[in-house]
């Protein structure tokens, strides 16, 4: 199976042995991949419906046969499918930030019993961010890969469990922790969470990532500028979100 550049650095985060869940499968290319390259020794396809699973059960039949007890298909939304503690890694690609954390806040016990999440949001990535960090998980990877014209962001995160939870958090390297703790009692500028300080230490293209939102602000700036009624606070705000990613283009 050959995978995109998204779908390999999401594999990439998956250490050889872990068990993973790929919620929202379509057609099963990365736990696919996972079972013939033997990353992965057992893997859980899911999708909304029946009809949804078609695409990859079809896939895994012409790729994969006689493996059929290391694959499970299941229909159903989010991880109301999965068992607490089932597998090991969760992995939800693909799906709006706002929608991830709804899967993930559904059931906060559950959620909390899988040790690792491998998240793709293709929006609201910034909301994203900030909901792990507010509700007990922290960052412990961000990875930015080229897909055509964009650059999609992948991150990975782990629950805080316990004394166990936090030697393993020590061992992997909380990314979010420093950088946050830097702008602790300040107010965050607008776009803190879309382009979190902590991205300076992400795998792939960081210095053209935070160039293209940094261009996609002066914009802003020029029409607000442009624009016959002012409005002050706007300016304020946008020029607060230049001046912190300058700041962070400047950073070694």
């Amino acid at each position: 199976m050959n995978l995109n550049e998204r779908l390999l650095r999401i594999a990439d985060r998956i250490e050889n042995g872990e068990t993973m869940a790929d919620i929202g499968t379509d057609h099963g290319f990365l736990p696919i991949y996972l079972l013939e390259t033997g990353i992965s020794p057992k893997v859980i396809m899911t999708d909304i419906s029946e009809p949804s699973l078609m695409k990859g059960r079809q896939n895994f039949n012409g790729r994969l046969s006689g493996m059929e007890d290391r694959a499970d298909f299941r229909a159903g939304s989010g991880i109301s499918v999965l068992a607490p503690e089932e597998v090991s890694t969760v992995v939800i690609a693909g799906m709006g930030g706002r929608l991830i954390c709804d899967i993930l806040a559904e059931d906060m016990e559950k959620t909390r019993s899988f040790k690792k999440f491998i998240l793709q949001p293709r929006t609201k990535q910034g909301e994203l961010r900030r909901w792990l960090l507010e509700n007990g998980f922290a960052i412990t990877h961000e990875d930015l890969v080229y897909e055509g014209a964009h650059i999609p962001e992948i991150i990975t995160a782990v629950p805080y469990r316990g004394d166990a939870g936090a030697a393993a958090l020590a061992a992997a390297g909380d990314a979010a922790g420093d950088a946050s703790a830097t702008y602790e009692g300040i107010d965050k500028p607008a776009v803190f969470y879309d382009v979190p300080p902590w991205i300076k230490k992400a795998t792939g293209p960081v210095e053209e990532f935070i160039e293209r939102r940094l261009n996609t602000e002066k914009r802003k700036l020029e029409r607000v500028m442009l624009s016959s009624v002012r409005n002050r606070e706007l300016e304020s705000r946008i020029c607060d979100n230049i001046y912190y990613l300058k700041h962070l283009q400047g950073e070694k």
